[in-house]
């Protein structure tokens, strides 16, 4: 569904052939501002600033790019014209997010992290789950135990933790997940290290508190767009019960797929 859909603010730039073509704009390239939605003028601006900048191109190369974009001819990636030109791009953790695929050796739990974090950019993953990879990942030796606290948005937004925070008590372990993309990254990967960490005996008690992350529909206001956290509170018991049926030896390829589409559903919902 098209969020707000501006209908004033649309032009009759898109041709009559494309009547898909405004719902699209506003739904997937259209940026939320301060004055409102950006009009495709307001987006070629943007695309192009980001453009020159970061090709360091000279004016002939530029006055082509501009020309071949405002009139259709020629366009930047979709993953360009929602990040292109924004400061949140510039910042070094958020360069992935320019990129529309990435592929990823499935060798470690830091490469389970790594796809969900470009996910949450918007960067399409790939993960190559060949027995030379995947026999790298450790042996799974903890049954977790797994139970959720709190509720999503119930912490008011000035006291929310920004970054995950991990608590160890003998066999008890609390996740507190942070309310960023950052987070929500460190929440999952804690939980499948859990699941191969010596320091514990056999058993865990892991509990989740989700009390700092943002309610659906706020306002996210680095990346754009708004929160989305309604299969959130599924992952972790999700994510257990997979792991949990591996104790005593190495994932296989479907088990790894499955940790990664779990991830994937908690993106996209």
């Amino acid at each position: 569904m098209v969020r707000e859909l501006e209908r004033e603010r649309q032009t009759n730039q898109v041709p009559e052939t494309a009547p898909a073509a405004n719902p699209v704009f506003f739904r997937t390239y259209s940026r939320r501002t301060a004055a409102g939605r950006e009009t495709w003028e307001q987006v070629c601006d943007r695309t192009l600033q980001g453009l020159i900048k970061l090709g360091k191109l000279n004016t002939q190369e530029a006055a082509l790019l501009n020309r071949m974009q405002r009139q259709m001819k020629s366009l930047p990636s979709g993953r360009w014209l929602w990040v292109g030109g924004t400061e949140w791009l510039e910042k070094p953790e958020n360069f992935s997010g320019a990129y529309n695929c990435t592929s990823t050796n499935l060798v470690d739990w830091g490469a389970f992290g790594l796809m969900m974090d470009l996910a949450m950019m918007g960067c399409g993953t790939g993960a190559v789950i060949e027995p030379e990879y995947i026999s790298q990942l450790p042996i799974i030796r903890n049954r977790l135990h797994i139970a959720m606290q709190g509720e999503v948005g119930s912490t008011p937004a000035i006291e929310r933790r920004e970054q995950t925070e991990v608590d160890v008590a003998s066999d008890r372990v609390t996740i507190h997940v942070g309310d960023s993309r950052q987070g929500w990254v460190k929440s999952y990967q804690t939980l499948l290290e859990l699941s191969s960490d010596e320091r514990f005996a056999g058993e865990i008690a892991v509990f989740v508190d989700i009390s700092d992350v943002r309610a659906s529909g706020e306002t996210l206001k680095g990346f754009g767009g708004v929160a989305n956290p309604v299969k959130l509170p599924e992952l972790y018991q999700r994510c257990g019960a997979i792991l949990n049926k591996a104790v005593g030896r190495q994932l296989n390829s479907v088990e790894c797929c499955l940790l990664i589409d779990e991830a994937a559903v908690t993106i996209v919902a």
